[in-house]
């Protein structure tokens, strides 16, 4: 059964409705405001807080709700994305803020209950054929956010480290070892680039276990999917390493993308000869080669090998992705 949606806390001198795009400038002073103690990083323009509550993309719905005085002043905001993109689940971010001169007033507990609610009243009105999950997607929050999270149910998923390299600067030589090649994706060896991906994989914590079709559905069906950037490493006619890649324009069409190594992965029993550092380094002269200012990826942050061979390439730790999650149905 899904609940109602529970009604708004009085908050004098504030009005409680969904955020607007003339709301952009208040959302971003708002997380300036909360970054100090919740430990944020990387704040986002006016422009990204624009395109946010302007957008949702290919996205079904995004609904928000805000407390707001009659400055424009926040002094809470909430909003609920929810993404059927992905052929395995159906997902419903949660994502919300509260001003900290308005903390101790349980606003917290009840855009993190609106949230949910809300959420719950959309995942119920689609297709039945996949599960729903609630997702809380954060950023170095603190220690005090998270005992909500974990006080409402919801349960650590994983934790990655966001990470970035600037193409501008000198890239290693690399020469592949005798006998081995490189080819783009195909739709002809997409089954050879999901066998390497599953034995690069499967001894990973959380392995998701995907059938191939969610695989291709999950990682190349999307516009930002660049099947000549995604490579895949061949010795001889033995498929050995694999990477998925996308490729990000940032909005504005005079500044240069980023290109994101979305899977990258080598077989086990080719691992420790270089291989990874090669593949990885031709990414991104691919990337290099096309015009795009930097090279992006996230790595579990207890996968230590790959983190060090990231840093030793000279990709640097932009900030911490931790996710929260939660059943819906």
């Amino acid at each position: 059964m899904i609940l109602s949606l529970p009604s708004p806390p009085r908050l004098p001198a504030h009005t409680w409705r969904p955020l607007r795009p003339e709301d952009a400038p208040a959302l971003f002073q708002l997380e300036v405001d909360c970054a100090p103690t919740d430990g944020g990083t990387g704040i986002a323009t006016i422009a990204d807080q624009k395109t946010k509550l302007e957008q949702s993309g290919d996205k079904l719905t995004t609904d928000t709700l805000c407390a707001v005085d009659s400055t424009g002043r926040l002094a809470a905001a909430a909003w609920v994305t929810c993404d059927d993109r992905l052929a395995h689940e159906y997902r419903a971010f949660l994502d919300g803020r509260v001003h900290p001169d308005y903390r101790g007033q349980e606003l917290g507990s009840f855009i993190l209950m609106w949230m949910e609610i809300r959420a719950r009243q959309i995942l119920s009105g689609l297709r039945q054929d996949r599960p729903g999950v609630l997702r809380i997607d954060f950023y170095d929050r603190s220690e005090d956010a998270v005992a909500l999270f974990e006080e409402h149910g919801f349960e650590f998923a994983l934790a990655e480290d966001t990470m970035r390299r600037d193409l501008s600067h000198p890239l290693p030589a690399v020469q592949l070892p005798e006998g081995m090649t490189l080819v783009a994706w195909s739709t002809q060896r997409a089954t050879t680039f999901f066998e390497v991906y599953q034995d690069a994989f499967r001894e990973r914590p959380r392995f998701p276990n995907w059938s191939e079709d969610t695989w291709r559905h999950n990682l190349t069906d999307y516009p930002d999917f660049r099947a000549d950037l995604s490579l895949l490493m061949l010795q001889g006619r033995e498929a050995v390493g694999f990477a998925i890649c996308h490729v990000e324009t940032e909005g504005a069409q005079d500044r240069a993308g980023v290109g994101w190594i979305v899977q990258m992965g080598v077989r086990p029993a080719w691992r420790r000869s270089g291989l990874g550092r090669a593949l990885l380094c031709e990414v991104m002269h691919g990337f290099q080669a096309d015009g795009l200012a930097s090279a992006a990826l996230e790595v579990n942050i207890d996968n230590e090998a790959a983190l060090l061979l990231y840093q030793r390439l000279g990709f640097e730790r932009r900030r911490s992705r931790t996710v929260y999650k939660k059943t819906a149905s």
